[in-house]
Order: C-alpha cells, then structure tokens, then sequence
C-alpha cells in the first residue's frame, strides 16, 4: 500500500515539474498591431477587410484558449488616431517563433495591420 502511494506521488511530482520545466522554457512577448495607413480612414474599410478583422479575432481568441495568448486588446481610439493599437501579450519559445507568430495574423498577411514584437515580461498578474 505504501509502495503504490509512494509511486502515485512520484507520479504527481514528477508531472507537476514537468509542467514547469515546459512554462520556464516559454518566453514572453508583446506584438503591437497598428493600422496600415489606408484603414486610418473609416471610407476605406470594406465587408471584405472587416471579415479579415473577425478571422484576426477569431485567431486570438483560439490561442488564448490554448495558453499562448496572455491577453489581447486595443487603445479605445478612433482609427485616424495616431495612438490607436493593439497589441497582444503572449508566449513564444524564441525571437523567431515569436515575429512568426504576429506576422501569421490574417490582418497582418492582408496588409490591414503592421506589427512590431519585442521581448516582455509581466511583472504583476491579476490577482483575484
């Protein structure tokens, strides 16, 4: 009896820092998304572009789901605002993975959306 609770725990423990091996490995990032100069004017944005925004959302919202994506939103400005961004906080094993990652986005690969990633790390998280 003792011997199975003594290799359950083993099994806990080892999976536990297994888990955390795999965290430690992933590094953080930020992506800033900004508006490619045509969709700074509302006459300019077509059905077409505003489905891209939703795969670009849809894209997100998958990858928050799965752990990648920490959080994602955008500065509450009109689009010809010159502060208007998004940007998306999220994990990536390296530089590369991570530029990969933004340059994947559907409002990116049609030209809607520039991005600029750089390496982050969160100092405070939400606490409940």
């Amino acid at each position: 009896m003792r011997t199975s609770i003594f290799i359950a725990l083993l099994f806990v423990v080892s999976y536990s820092l297994a888990g955390q091996k795999t965290d430690s490995t992933r590094k953080e990032f930020i992506g800033v998304l900004t508006l490619t100069e045509k969709y700074k004017e509302e006459k300019n944005w077509t059905q077409a572009d505003q489905a891209v925004v939703g795969e670009h959302f849809q894209r997100l919202v998958k990858f928050k789901n799965e752990g990648i994506v920490v959080l994602a939103g955008r500065t509450q400005y009109q689009v010809d605002n010159p502060d208007m961004m998004g940007i998306v906080i999220f994990y990536a094993k390296d530089d590369k993975e991570a530029l990969q990652f933004m340059l994947d986005d559907p409002a990116v690969k049609n030209k809607i959306m520039l991005t600029k990633v750089h390496p982050y790390e969160i100092a405070l998280k939400k606490c409940d």
